[in-house]
C-alpha cells in the first residue's frame, strides 16, 4: 500500500531515534514490582523517581547512569533539576518530604541531603519549581499551600550541630495559600506563576505583591507557563505568560498580568493527526479531517524554539502561539507526564515505559536517520513529507514582510536581494536520498523505493539549478557575506560615482553589524558525525577569505568547484571596485595639486 504523502505544511515531526527500553532494563524498572513514577531532564541528567523511593540519576551522554539516591520516607512522587547549578535536584515523596540534594560531582565528594522540608506532611506534592537564578525551590501541595525551600551548602551542613546529622533543616517560608489544589507552577525573572484548578495567580516574590490573571475562573486541571522573548528583536523583552483555558483555549497575558488575548485552537485542532517517526511500528498518516477538539490543557511546556507543549493521555500537541497556529498533533498512547529540555520530550507513560522524542524538521529527520543508516524509515518519512523536501528551494518574500519577527529561522535562511528577501530551505541532497535509494535491496522494500524515486524525479536536477543559480549570481554581479551567514546580493545597475561606492560599503559594513544582533544559530547534532558535511565544511575553511554558513542550492559537488566558481565572481567585483576608488582618488588628487599651487 504506497504512503499518502502530507501537505507542504506540514514541516515537523516527533521522532523517535533512541529507545529507553536496554536503559529501564539495566536499571530493573521494567518489571511489575518496581517501576518508574516521575522524572525531569536538564541539559546533562535524566533524573527518573522510582516506586522504591530511589532517585536514578542517568548521563544522557552514553545514557550511563552515575547515582542513586534513596529515600525512607515513601516512593518518589515529584522531581525537578536545578536549571542553573546542575550539581542540584529537588525531590518530593508521597508523606509531604521535599529534599534538595548536592551532588558535589566536581568535587568527587558523596552526594547530601543540603536541605529539607516537611512543611507538606500530610499532603500530596503536586508541583516542584526551581528559582531561575538562586538556589530555592517553591513547592506546591494538593491543598493550595505554595512554600519556599532555600537550598543550603555542604559547607554548611559540616559545621552544623551533631543532633541535625549531615544537613540542616532550613527554614521554609510559606508564599502562598491559593483555593484549591495547584496544578502547575512556573518562575521566571523574580515572579512565580500559580495556576490551580479555579484560577491563576502571579506573584512577585520580592515585594510579595499578587495578581489574580484575567476575570473567569474555571474548574479542572488546567497549566500555566512563562515564555521567554530572547530571540531577534525581542532580545531583553520580559516574558509572556501563557494560561490554559476550556475549550482548546489559552491566554496570552503580558508580564504584568494582563490578559492580551485568547488563542482559539478548537478548529485549528480539526486536522489529522501527523504520524509518528518510531523504530516500533510503521508510521501511517490518515488525511481524513478530524471533528474539532475541545480539550483541557492539563499541564503547559515551553518547548525548543518559541512552541508551546501540551498533552492528554492520548495526544501530544505542540503550537507556535506566537503565530496563532498548530506546529503538530501526534498520537501517543498513555502518557503520564512529560518533561522537556530543548527539543528533547521525554514521556513517561503508565506502564513505566519511557520514550524519548525529538521535535524535528523533516529535512533534519531524514538527515539523521541517514546517518543512523535507518534507511527504511529515512525512506518512509522522506515519502510522506514529499511536498515538504521537494517544495521550492528558494521562495521570494516581498519587501513588506522583512520584518524578523514575522520570520522562522529554525529551519530557513533569508538574505536580500534589491527590494526582495529569499527564503532558502535546508533540504536534504538528491545524491543523498540516490544514495537512500540504493539501500532498499530488499524485496520487502521494491514499492518504498519505486515511491522514493518517484519523490527524487520531482526534485530539480543538479546542472539546471547550478546554472540557474549561478546566472542569477552573475546577472546581478556581486554579493557580500556577513558574518551571521547571510548573503548580501547587491544589484549593480549603471555606473557608481565614488560617494555611491562609499554609501554603499558603509551600508553594508552597519547593516552586518546589525544584523549580528538577531544571532541565528543553526542547531547542530553534536552526537551525529556526518562525513560529507565535515568533507563539506574542511573545502570551504579552505579559503580563508569566504566564510560560507548557508547550504545554498547553487552549491553543489563537488564543492571545491562550486566554492571556487563563488570566489572567482566575488573576487572579480572586489578587483573591479578597488581599481575603481583607485582611480578616482588618483583624479581627485591631480585636481587637488594644481590647487595647491
Amino acid at each position: 500500500m504506497p504512503l499518502v504523502p502530507l501537505p507542504e505544511s506540514c514541516t515537523h515531526v516527533l521522532a523517535e531515534l533512541d529507545c529507553l527500553d536496554p536503559l529501564l532494563s539495566a536499571l530493573r524498572l521494567d518489571s511489575g514490582r518496581l517501576k518508574c513514577t516521575c522524572l525531569a531532564v536538564s541539559r546533562k541528567w535524566l533524573a527518573l523517581g522510582t516506586s522504591a523511593g530511589g532517585l536514578h540519576l542517568i548521563q544522557k551522554e552514553g545514557w550511563k547512569q552515575k547515582l542513586i539516591l534513596t529515600h525512607k520516607e515513601g516512593s518518589i512522587t515529584q522531581v525537578a533539576c536545578c536549571p542553573h547549578d546542575e550539581d542540584f535536584v529537588a525531590v518530593a515523596t508521597s508523606q509531604g518530604l521535599v529534599v534538595v540534594w548536592e551532588l558535589q560531582l566536581e568535587r568527587r565528594g558523596r552526594p547530601e541531603r543540603v536541605s529539607m522540608s516537611w512543611e507538606h506532611r500530610g499532603h500530596a506534592v503536586t508541583s516542584l519549581c526551581w528559582d531561575t537564578s538562586a538556589l530555592r525551590v517553591f513547592v506546591g501541595d494538593s491543598a493550595g499551600k505554595v512554600s519556599c525551600l532555600r537550598a543550603g551548602s555542604s559547607k554548611v551542613g559540616k559545621v552544623a550541630p551533631a543532633r541535625l546529622g549531615p544537613f540542616v533543616i532550613f527554614p521554609v517560608q510559606t508564599v502562598t495559600t491559593v483555593d484549591s489544589r495547584v496544578v502547575q507552577l512556573g518562575y521566571q525573572d523574580g515572579r512565580l506563576l500559580v495556576s490551580s484548578l479555579s484560577r491563576c495567580y502571579l506573584c512577585d516574590t520580592e515585594r510579595e505583591k499578587f495578581w489574580r490573571i484575567g476575570n473567569k475562573e474555571r474548574d479542572g486541571e488546567y497549566g500555566a507557563c512563562f515564555f521567554p522573548q530572547n530571540r531577534g528583536l525581542l532580545q531583553g523583552q520580559p516574558p509572556l505568560l501563557y494560561c490554559a483555558r476550556p475549550g482548546s483555549r489559552i491566554w496570552e497575558v503580558n508580564f504584568s498580568g494582563e490578559v492580551l488575548s485568547t488563542h482559539q485552537f478548537k478548529q485549528l485542532l480539526a486536522c489529522p493527526a501527523l504520524p509518528l517517526v518510531t523504530h516500533r511500528n510503521q508510521p501511517r498518516y490518515d488525511p481524513e479531517q478530524k471533528s474539532p477538539q475541545s480539550l483541557a490543557f492539563s499541564r503547559l511546556l515551553y518547548l525548543g524554539d518559541q512552541s508551546l507543549l501540551s498533552w492528554t493521555d492520548s495526544a501530544v500537541y505542540i503550537f507556535t502561539p506566537q503565530s496563532g497556529q498548530v506546529l503538530l498533533w501526534t498520537e501517543v498512547q498513555d502518557i503520564q507526564d512529560i518533561a522537556v529540555c530543548r527539543n528533547e520530550l521525554f514521556c513517561l507513560h503508565g506502564n513505566g515505559r519511557l520514550s524519548h522524542f525529538s521535535l524535528l524538521s523533516a529535512e533534519r529527520c531524514v538527515e539523521r536517520l541517514l546517518r543512523r543508516e535507518s534507511w527504511p524509515l529515512a525512506a518512509t518519512v522522506c515519502c510522506m513529507f514529499q511536498n515538504a523536501v521537494t517544495a521550492s528551494r528558494v521562495r521570494w518574500l516581498p519587501a513588506q514582510r522583512r520584518e524578523p519577527k514575522k520570520m522562522a529561522f529554525h529551519a530557513v535562511f533569508c538574505f536580500s536581494l534589491g527590494t526582495r528577501l529569499i527564503q532558502a530551505r535546508k533540504y536534504v541532497p538528491i545524491d543523498r536520498l540516490e544514495h537512500l535509494r540504493s539501500q532498499l535491496s530488499s524485496s520487502a522494500d521494491l514499492e518504498l523505493s519505486a515511491q522514493l524515486e518517484e519523490v527524487i524525479s520531482r526534485l530539480e536536477p543538479s546542472d539546471s539549478a547550478s546554472s540557474s543559480r549561478r546566472s542569477s549570481i552573475s546577472s546581478h554581479e556581486s554579493f557580500n557575506v556577513l558574518d551571521c551567514g547571510i548573503y548580501r546580493v547587491i544589484s549593480r545597475r549603471g555606473s557608481q560615482s565614488e560617494e555611491e561606492t562609499s554609501s554603499l560599503i558603509n551600508h553594508s559594513v552597519s547593516e552586518e553589524e546589525r544584523l549580528k544582533e538577531f544571532g541565528f544559530a543553526q542547531e547542530e547534532d553534536p552526537a551525529d558525525h556526518d562525513p560529507q558535511s565535515s568533507e563539506r565544511a574542511e573545502a570551504e575553511r579552505a579559503d580563508q577569505g569566504l566564510q560560507f554558513h548557508l547550504p545554498l542550492s547553487f552549491r553543489h559537488k563537488p564543492p571545491r568547484i562550486a566554492l571556487q566558481a563563488v570566489k572567482d565572481s566575488v573576487s572579480s567585483f572586489v578587483k573591479k571596485t578597488t581599481e575603481k576608488i583607485n582611480t578616482l582618488q588618483m583624479n581627485s588628487e591631480l585636481r587637488q595639486k594644481p590647487d595647491s599651487r
